[in-house]
């Protein structure tokens, strides 16, 4: 059985994690829809933590009520599709709450939030940024719902794409078009390919997304 001392160590030790790819602070959570964001994020992506409670510099500030936690059921009720499952754990620090919001990494994606425009949205975790997915992206998880032998084979187009990545760091849709001579929706077949393929990644960038050869 943990101990309340092993609880607050257990905490410390992600709070000393810093933000990442999974996990992220919240000094409050003023904004369900925002929150619908991250956790659409985490369910997209590899799971993750939310902190909520806990500065960007990692200073505990605690909640003010159990206003959070419904906060966050009205997020994932009313503001993500398909809905998003979370489990929820309450840490006691020095008289102060944190509140650990977890989420699992999703076979449902695309989880979508609803925006203040009511547009309905796709993020995913990178690094420590939620980013909203592109055409590629979401084709490479429908993708991934095929056997292998109904995705595209290997063909000049990619191994043209692939021979400008290996003297280059990293390649976008816009970019892909002009390399290849391609149009858009078949670059973007192009390269949701190669990520179904685990041979090329995606990156965040000032244009949304970048991608470049998957490293080991």
């Amino acid at each position: 059985m943990m101990t309340n001392s092993d609880s607050v160590q257990k905490l410390k030790n992600w709070v000393a994690e810093g933000e990442h790819i999974q996990q992220d602070f919240k000094f409050l959570v003023s904004d369900a829809r925002k929150i619908a964001r991250t956790l659409c994020s985490f369910a997209n992506a590899a799971g993750g933590r939310i902190l909520i409670g806990v500065k960007d510099n990692g200073g505990i500030s605690g909640i003010r009520s159990e206003e959070e936690f419904y906060m966050i059921q009205t997020a994932s009720s009313l503001f993500t599709s398909p809905r998003v499952p979370f489990q929820t754990q309450v840490f006691q620090v020095s008289g102060k709450q944190v509140l650990c919001v977890t989420v699992a990494a999703s076979e449902q994606r695309p989880h979508r939030f609803r925006n203040e425009e009511e547009k309905w949205l796709v993020y995913i975790r990178m690094g420590d940024r939620d980013v909203r997915a592109d055409a590629v992206l979401l084709r490479s998880w429908a993708l991934e719902k095929l056997p292998r032998g109904k995705v595209r084979k290997m063909g000049p187009s990619e191994i043209q794409l692939l021979d400008f990545l290996d003297a280059n760091p990293y390649i976008t849709l816009s970019k892909c078009r002009r390399v290849t001579g391609l149009n858009y929706k078949n670059c973007v077949e192009l390269l949701a390919t190669l990520l179904r393929w685990n041979v090329i990644e995606a990156i965040p960038h000032l244009e949304g997304l970048a991608y470049r050869i998957k490293s080991n």
